[in-house]
């Protein structure tokens, strides 16, 4: 079986056992046809003083449009504290590789140097996504509620 025939079948399975499971995670998020806000270049410029959050998915796997939810959810309650970015692994196959993700989601938190500091596999809810951060040694502080 081929790299790519490997990677469908995963994302079928992940999406057929997780779906119920991202059914019940996706109360209340509004995740269903959420986007990110925001989709930035692979990597960070050296400028950049942020740690990064990057969600390796699809926009179809169940578990995946969840993050997808959780995403827009950071960028909107945390903006500028962290570079939030998606991979679609079906548009960019070879990235999947390149990061070494062979099940869908995955997310991995990066330190500003470009450093892996994480990695998870699965929904990972916002509450969860900011506490990892902030065991991390990166304090994410919300904006005021509008």
């Amino acid at each position: 079986m081929n790299r790519k025939s490997l990677l469908i079948s995963v994302v079928v399975v992940v999406g057929v056992v997780g779906g119920a499971l991202a059914l019940k995670a996706n109360r209340g998020t509004g995740a269903a046809g959420a986007t990110p806000a925001q989709v930035v270049a692979e990597s960070p410029g050296a400028a950049q003083a942020l740690p990064r959050f990057v969600d390796l998915g699809t926009t179809t796997c169940a578990p995946c449009r969840v993050m997808l939810g959780v995403m827009a959810d950071l960028e909107r309650r945390y903006p500028g504290a962290m570079i939030v970015e998606f991979v679609n692994v079906n548009d960019r196959p070879a990235d999947a590789q390149r990061y070494g993700v062979e099940i869908i989601p995955t997310q991995i938190f990066y330190s500003p140097d470009g450093r892996e500091l994480f990695r998870h596999v699965g929904v990972f809810r916002t509450e969860e996504v900011v506490a990892k951060w902030a065991e991390l040694g990166f304090r994410m502080t919300p904006t005021a509620s509008r």
